[in-house]
């Protein structure tokens, strides 16, 4: 099948908008969510914050521009598109690895676990340290040797041929990139490995529950990040199929993003009851407020006839 950039364009933006009403949802719950904790808390509006920043990027620069105008990716500004990327993609990355940290030091060293992040400035310190490292890893794509550029035609994006575009791709985004899903990992292994210990043990069914659940979510994330990262890095070199190439790298970057959100609905109860809860209000309220509205519209209308009779 001929590739249809404007159907791809097409895909990328519908994806990108769901996962944009999806992740938009999330943070407002947990930032309104009390179970989780100030410290994993911040950690998933991170997270989630880093989402809607790419999935703003694809709706906006890529799907959007190759829709409008699609010569604009080749201009200086059309390639911070590939900047803005690499910018929340590190951002997501590495707030991944600081809430496997958070769960392993919760799941293996839970009375260490209040005094490392009981305290909120320890968290908002990490939360600085994940965005000036995301700055930092996207800052080489400034320089126009150094910038990514997105192809309209094929629907994917390219890395400089330029030796600063190499090393950014080799050393800035790959290894590092596979340095942190490997401990993210091994983090996520050794702490199965405890839960699946304290499972005879623990006497607090609610604990217990709670952790396996957040654990749970934090390990399906980390899965979605590494079959991304594989599919862009590796899949994607399986075909020289226009659709399979757009559909490995750009699409599945995209769908990650979104299906993060979703993740986060799926394991969490009260998240979903703070989305659920707050869609019912905003569609039951017009109607009970045109209810009382016509209540007392009734009431004027019968008082006024009461008079003149």
């Amino acid at each position: 099948m001929e590739f249809d950039s404007t159907k791809a364009s097409i895909m990328t933006v519908t994806v990108g908008v769901i996962g944009l009403v999806v992740n938009i949802n999330v943070a407002y719950a947990v930032k309104k969510c009390r179970t989780f904790g100030h410290a994993f808390g911040t950690l998933c509006l991170s997270q989630t914050v880093s989402n809607i920043g790419n999935l703003c990027v694809f709706v906006f620069l890529t799907g959007g521009v190759t829709l409008i105008d699609p010569s604009w990716h080749a201009t200086y500004l059309g390639r911070r598109s590939g900047q803005l990327l690499i910018f929340f993609w590190e951002a997501s990355i590495f707030t991944h690895l600081f809430i496997s940290i958070n769960r392993a030091v919760a799941v293996n060293f839970p009375v260490k676990y209040n005094t490392i992040f009981s305290e909120n400035r320890t968290t908002n310190v990490i939360i600085g340290l994940i965005w000036f490292i995301s700055l930092a890893q996207a800052f080489p794509y400034s320089f126009p040797s150094c910038s990514m550029l997105f192809h309209p035609d094929t629907f994917t994006y390219e890395y400089s041929s330029s030796t600063c575009g190499k090393i950014a791709e080799q050393i800035g985004d790959l290894y590092v990139s596979i340095t942190v899903v490997s401990i993210i990992a091994v983090l996520d292994i050794t702490s199965f490995l405890r839960l699946h210990q304290l499972r005879v043990h623990h006497t607090d069914r609610k604990t217990k529950s709670k952790e396996l659940r957040l654990f749970f979510q934090a390990c399906t994330q980390s899965v979605l990040l590494m079959f991304c990262e594989c599919s862009f890095f590796y899949l994607s070199s399986f075909s020289e199929n226009i659709w399979f190439a757009f559909v490995s790298t750009t699409f599945i970057w995209v769908v990650t993003h979104c299906l993060d959100g979703v993740i986060v609905i799926v394991f969490s109860r009260e998240i979903r009851r703070i989305i659920l809860r707050t869609a019912e209000v905003s569609v039951i309220h017009p109607s009970a407020t045109h209810y009382h509205t016509t209540i007392r519209q009734s009431a004027v209308i019968k008082s006024e006839t009461q008079i003149s009779t």
